[in-house]
């Protein structure tokens, strides 16, 4: 995600979903209009049966409209092959559901690793990746217990560190407090938070109006069309992702402890959670050259003793 954050990734335009035929007939979206902007929280509420799902299901590539355009990152989803959707999908795009939807057999590494598949990863690879995950989110003892062995905060911990195993730029939620308590509710809560102010963008449906203090914009849907549109942040202020910040750093040593001062030029990387510092090289004294030795001036004496003889 080095481009602009302003830069507009999901497009819909007058996108209509229609189900059944004749008297039967009724619409989930109708003349649907939405503009997404990298980094965005987007929170999108309504009562039941307005089709703040079915539209989740659209942009996540899971449902096709029955008229109108969508434009994923500029391209028309309409002319993409099904196979290379699927691999976008499985790369791009992460869910969240509000019923956790694991594997039931699978122990829970196996479950977080399970998009890594579509990738091509080899089983090795997708194990380790999903202990890394699993470690950030407090989880890491609990990679071998099978989903109903874990509480329910537990299991939409697992399921949002699947939806992310990928690096996808685009988190869409369904829901992903609605089966669980305040506590725990909050918990999840602060982790989108901060999976959102890494950069990502973050299309959540939820019934919580309590929630709508983590959104950058709140949507309100009514009969399948947009009712009201609040943005409660400017496009410049939203959070940017997928550039090293560079800083730089000098050691100075403290006796006990070590301190740390920025200067100007880049000498530390910080990409993610991996820091890695490069200490300036220290300026060694030349060693200072010894005096020469002066030479000894004094001359042996020759002795005046003459050997005795007679002549």
């Amino acid at each position: 995600m080095s481009k602009e954050n302003n830069e507009t990734i999901i497009e819909l335009k007058a996108v209509t979903k229609r189900y059944g035929f004749g008297d039967a007939e009724s619409y989930a979206l109708h003349n649907f209009d939405l503009t997404v902007k990298r980094g965005e929280f987007i929170m999108i509420m309504g009562p039941s049966g307005c089709g703040k799902t079915t539209l989740l299901n659209i942009i996540g590539l899971l449902d096709k409209p029955t008229s109108g355009k969508y434009l994923l990152n500029g391209k028309n989803v309409e002319k993409i092959p099904s196979r290379r959707k699927a691999h976008f999908r499985a790369k791009e795009i992460g869910f969240i559901f509000q019923n956790f939807n694991l594997v039931p057999t699978l122990p829970i590494i196996e479950n977080v690793s399970l998009p890594l598949i579509y990738s091509g990863y080899r089983k090795a690879r997708r194990l380790r990746m999903a202990d890394n995950i699993l470690e950030h989110f407090h989880l890491r003892e609990r990679e071998y217990y099978m989903p109903y062995q874990l509480s329910g905060g537990q299991q939409q911990r697992v399921a949002i560190a699947r939806s992310l195993i990928a690096n996808p730029s685009i988190i869409l939620a369904d829901e992903p407090t609605g089966n669980l308590d305040s506590r725990n509710s909050h918990i999840i809560m602060e982790e989108l938070q901060e999976i959102h102010a890494a950069g990502n963008t973050i299309i959540m449906v939820t019934h919580n109006p309590a929630l709508t203090t983590y959104a950058t914009r709140v949507i309100n849907m009514l009969d399948g069309e947009i009712d009201t549109d609040i943005k409660t942040v400017d496009d410049s202020e939203l959070p940017r992702g997928g550039k090293n910040e560079k800083v730089s750093v000098k050691v100075l040593p403290n006796r006990d402890n070590v301190e740390m001062e920025i200067i100007s030029d880049s000498e530390v990387t910080v990409s993610g959670e991996n820091v890695s510092i490069k200490e300036e090289p220290k300026e060694e004294k030349a060693p200072a050259k010894k005096p020469a030795a002066k030479k000894s001036t004094t001359k042996k004496k020759k002795s005046s003793a003459k050997k005795g003889g007679k002549k």
